[in-house]
C-alpha cells in the first residue's frame, strides 16, 4: 500500500521540478534581451544623438582640458567651435552588467537597468540608466526606449 501513497506525492514533486525549472530560462531570455547587441546598440545611439545631453554637460563642466582650451580661445565664436567639438567627441558605454527590473510576459516587454559612461577630453560621468525592450510579433528587432532622467547641471 505505501508505494500507492506515495505516486501521488512523487508526481506532485516532480510536476513542481518542472514548473521551477522553466522559471531559470525566462529570467536568461529576459536578460539576453537586455543584453542584446541591438538593444546596447539603440540605447547608446539615443545618448549620443542627443546633442543636449546633460550627461555631457556635466562631464565638460569638470574637464580642466576643456577648461584650458576656452581660456585660450580668442573669440566666443572659437570658444563655440571648441564647445561644440567636444560635445561631439564624447564616448558611451553601457557596462557589462545589466539588470532585469520587471517583465511583462503580455506585452512581450522587458525593463532593464543599466549604467551609462562618457567619456570627454580628461573626464568621465556615469549614470544609472532605465530602458525598455519591447519584442515584435513581425520577427524586425525589438523596440528600444530609454526611460528620460532627471539630471541637474549647475
Amino acid at each position: 500500500m505505501r508505494p500507492i501513497r506515495e505516486g501521488p506525492s512523487l508526481l506532485a514533486r516532480f510536476v513542481l521540478l518542472l514548473l521551477l525549472s522553466g522559471c531559470g530560462e525566462a529570467d536568461q531570455s529576459a536578460e539576453r534581451e537586455c543584453r542584446s547587441s541591438d538593444a546596447r546598440g539603440s540605447v547608446l545611439k539615443v545618448f549620443s544623438d542627443d546633442e543636449n545631453n546633460k550627461l555631457v554637460t556635466y562631464t565638460l563642466k569638470y574637464s580642466s582640458s576643456l577648461e584650458a582650451m576656452m581660456n585660450a580661445a580668442k573669440s566666443e565664436t572659437e570658444k563655440v567651435a571648441i564647445l561644440e567639438s567636444a560635445k561631439k567627441s564624447a564616448v558611451y558605454s553601457l557596462d557589462g552588467t545589466i539588470l532585469v527590473k520587471s517583465r511583462d510576459k503580455a506585452g512581450r516587454e522587458v525593463i532593464c537597468i543599466a549604467i551609462l559612461s562618457v567619456a570627454v577630453l580628461d573626464t568621465s560621468a556615469e549614470k544609472e540608466i532605465e530602458f525598455s525592450v519591447k519584442q515584435t510579433t513581425d520577427g524586425r528587432p525589438p523596440l528600444v526606449s530609454v526611460s528620460p532622467f532627471l539630471f541637474k547641471v549647475d
